[in-house]
């Protein structure tokens, strides 16, 4: 393979747009077309001290972290054949002003599902490739363990995904509820077809890697037809805000994936790709009355049951496909989740003014700064003179409506964290502290990122909180 040439930088900011900047009238290649970070490397540069040095150059930034290679393909012009590998990554320095390189650039933008056919402005050329690689790093997601890659073809760019969706296919496990052993023209056709929904429809399929590279499987969102029967009977059963964007969420895990919470992963990224990125009402999740193990991630994730339809599937005591097996329906909407918070603060202030050990409650994080999404957890923090109280039993929990203790862990010297989760599958992490944890000579620097971070006072007879948060908004915020 030849030597590296060029490369390339896509950074992305937390709504997962990609950073662009739009290149002069003036410049020989490519004049006024929008493009990423990068350039060619310098004689006895490494690639990644190129990225580094290109990405300081053209927007003041500094590398961070390489997260990801995500393409390395090449490119001709006139005549030269151009060998581009191109990462995401991380970077420090203020996101909301980018340093244009004088001469270079004259403007920048951030691309998001709505805007990558900005990458196809003055593209007299006509060529898709650059468009396609910004559309890949704006639709991929992370998760604690995994990759999720949008299913695409090969493109000139990426060398597509058949032959892992063809894995995940014939592995035993997914084959039987799928009760599909398809040709490689077959996968071609959900190759293609997947990769048309993501364009037409804004969604579609991910491919899942675990972080070390392993195939886990497949899974995302897709859309229902608008005029399909099964629509309108799903639109009568969960309510007609899911009508409008008919959005179904759904996972495949190869038998190796399965067992360890990956699926539930995916279906979490699929929640928040529905209401952060899309902003849709309703999501609907929906499997075989036998297939109870789904129907366990739905719930953990925090979908309701709301009924079943008739459609083809496996029924219970048939070895096969029934035309008109019982499917669980199961729907996520935040407005639901949004009132189940409220309902739990609500029973945790009632709780905590009960007890005259407690000497304050807060609610710190996405909830406490209005951020959340769906897929959020609510963190509180309870301070106590006596917090072994709280940790020798867990029978104080119910006040919060656990079901189980997810975990236990200890933070620095005051601070104990219980995990739980309730029924709806919505967890609500308690921090339970001595009262020490809010000292203000000093402020703890752990404690003052937390509150700076957003804090919510629930309970606070003392003040304590009120105070702590008064200290954390002082002279002192900003170190």
């Amino acid at each position: 393979m030849r030597a590296v040439d060029c490369v390339g930088a896509l950074i992305r900011d937390e709504q997962h747009r990609v950073y662009l900047q739009r290149r002069t009238a003036e410049r020989r290649l490519l004049p006024g077309i929008w493009d990423i970070v990068g350039g060619h490397l310098e004689p006895g540069e490494t690639p990644e001290q190129a990225l580094a040095r290109e990405v300081e150059e053209e927007t003041g930034w500094k590398v961070r972290d390489i997260v990801w290679t995500v393409a390395d393909w090449e490119w001709e012009w006139e005549g030269r054949v151009r060998r581009e590998v191109d990462y995401l990554i991380t970077v420090d320095g203020d996101l909301t002003k980018p340093r244009l390189e004088a001469g270079k650039h004259d403007a920048s933008a951030w691309a998001g599902p709505d805007d990558l056919d900005l990458l196809m402005v003055n593209r007299t050329d006509g060529d898709r490739r650059l468009r396609d690689l910004v559309a890949h790093a704006v639709r991929t997601r992370f998760t604690d363990r995994l990759r999720l890659e949008p299913i695409t073809g090969p493109n000139g760019v990426l060398p597509g995904h058949a032959a892992d969706l063809a894995e995940v296919f014939a592995d035993p496990w997914v084959a039987r509820w799928y009760d599909a052993h398809w040709s490689p023209e077959e996968i071609a056709a959900q190759v293609a077809s997947i990769e048309e929904g993501w364009e037409r429809d804004s969604v579609g399929k991910w491919i899942a890697y675990e972080r070390s590279g392993a195939l886990a499987g497949r899974g995302g969102l897709s859309r229902f037809p608008v005029d399909s029967p099964r629509t309108a009977a799903l639109a009568d059963l969960v309510g007609p805000e899911w009508a409008v964007d008919r959005l179904e969420l759904g996972w495949a895990l190869k038998e190796s994936a399965r067992g360890r919470g990956l699926a539930s992963e995916i279906g979490r990224a699929g929640l928040d790709f529905a209401f952060s990125t899309l902003g849709a009402q309703a999501v609907i999740a929906l499997t075989e009355r036998v297939n109870t193990a789904s129907q366990a991630v739905m719930q953990r994730i925090g979908m309701q049951y709301a009924g079943e339809i008739r459609a083809e599937g496996w029924a219970e005591g048939s070895p096969d496909v029934q035309p008109d097996a019982p499917f669980a329906v199961y729907v996520a909407n935040p407005s639901v989740r949004r009132q189940e918070v409220d309902e739990v603060v609500a029973a945790a202030v009632q709780w905590a003014e009960s007890q005259p050990e407690i000497r304050g409650m807060a609610m710190v994080g996405s909830w406490a700064r209005d951020a959340a999404r769906m897929t959020s957890d609510v963190d509180l923090v309870l301070l106590t003179d006596i917090p072994e109280k709280y940790l020798a039993d867990d029978d104080w929990l119910e006040a919060f409506g656990a079901a189980n203790v997810v975990r236990r862990q200890q933070w620095g010297p005051y601070m104990t964290e219980v995990r739980i989760a309730r029924p709806s599958g919505l967890e609500i992490e308690l921090g339970v502290t001595a009262t020490a944890w809010a000292n203000l000579s000093p402020v703890d620097a752990g404690t003052r990122r937390v509150v700076s971070d957003g804090m919510r006072i629930l309970h606070d007879p003392d003040g304590i909180f009120a105070d702590l948060q008064r200290a954390c908004a002082g002279p002192e915020a900003d170190m």
